[in-house]
């Protein structure tokens, strides 16, 4: 199997074969000086070329990325400014690391000295059904001098090619500022703090609706009936006892907002008939729904108890209902609204 490596430097990517991975073809390409070519991989670790002045496989991985570190071209042309160009290097003469006795350890490239990097996993976010759903992920690669909100932010746009605007947060959809705290590898660095980017107008759009719920009245008022009752309509649509239950409290509660809401008799077994457990016969507690006969049945804790004598369904008689059944979500606090609208006599 033909290996080959991916070499980059600042904006410059190329692809060699192994037979290409020799001193004089990378310095050529990258414009570095034979003497200082080194390359480094993703865990930070130096890989220098052996005598004959090539980089050994067995140093390598294949199809592995490899930035490419020396002295620019430029400034080995400068130091022979004054005695002559620089002798062509034979092609008999072995690779080999000198330096000239004026030379310190000031002439080295920043590269040479330790620069530690760091990997970061980023979760990349986005809006489903309301909420913030993790889509991938991406892997940045940052300095201690990188490690803050703003570059994290620019490795990722990077990483996707994209300039959509993005904004940083944790695993509650909290926004991570850039401020003393998250500059710095210490926070970066811990992959079990879960960071997500999501893109800036989800992420307006997520908090609009957490600004709307907060604004809610939890005094059990007419005004926060009617928005969790809209709320219940909305999931239910494809309940239509419930939905024509639901539907004509939500009418009524919205024209009597100024006043003292009454049900009349008929109105009191309609909301009963659709809430009332086929178990216990009272208002159900964390409702369940059967899809067999499309229709709610009964409280959660009843339901488990049925089942555990009949596998037949509560209204229908359907097989099969222990698959049959799935549990309302955020229903449940809405039944306890409207059992005291309709209480049990």
């Amino acid at each position: 199997m033909e290996l080959s490596f991916v070499l980059f430097k600042a904006a410059r990517r190329v692809t060699l074969k192994e037979e290409d991975m020799s001193v004089e073809k990378i310095s050529t390409i990258f414009q570095v000086t034979s003497q200082s070519l080194y390359l480094t991989g993703d865990s930070n670790v130096a890989v220098f070329p052996g005598q004959d002045g090539h980089f050994s496989s067995f140093d390598l991985r294949d199809r592995a990325h490899y930035e490419v570190h020396g002295v620019e071209a430029a400034a080995e042309v400068v130091n022979f400014a004054a005695s002559g160009p620089p002798p062509t290097p034979s092609s008999s003469s072995q690779f080999r690391f000198s330096r000239s006795a004026s030379s310190t350890c000031t002439s080295l490239p920043p590269r040479a000295q330790s620069l530690k990097y760091f990997t970061r996993t980023v979760s990349l976010g986005e809006l489903n059904n309301g909420k913030l759903v993790n889509s991938r992920m991406v892997v940045v690669r940052f300095t201690e001098l990188e490690a803050s909100v703003p570059s994290i932010i620019s490795k990722v746009k990077d990483a996707l090619g994209s300039v959509e605007p993005l904004i940083l947060t944790d695993s509650n959809g909290v926004e991570i500022l850039d401020s003393e705290g998250t500059r710095g590898s210490f926070y970066w660095k811990q992959n079990s703090r879960k960071i997500m980017a999501v893109p800036e107008a989800d992420f307006q759009a997520v908090q609009q609706k957490r600004r709307r719920i907060s604004r809610r009245d939890d005094d059990g008022g007419l005004d926060s009936v009617f928005e969790k009752i809209e709320e219940v309509v909305l999931a239910a649509q494809g309940l239509s006892e419930v939905t024509t239950a639901i539907q004509g409290l939500s009418d009524l509660i919205n024209r009597n907002k100024s006043t003292t809401l009454v049900l009349t008799e008929e109105q009191t077994m309609s909301v009963k008939a659709a809430f009332t457990c086929l178990v216990c016969k009272g208002f159900m507690q964390d409702p369940v729904f059967a899809t067999c006969c499309q229709s709610l049945v009964g409280c959660r804790s009843c339901t488990t108890l049925w089942l555990q004598e009949s596998s037949l369904c509560l209204k229908c008689r359907a097989d099969d209902f222990s698959v049959n059944i799935h549990r309302v979500t955020g229903l449940a606090e809405t039944v306890n609204v409207i059992s005291q609208l309709a209480p049990e006599e």
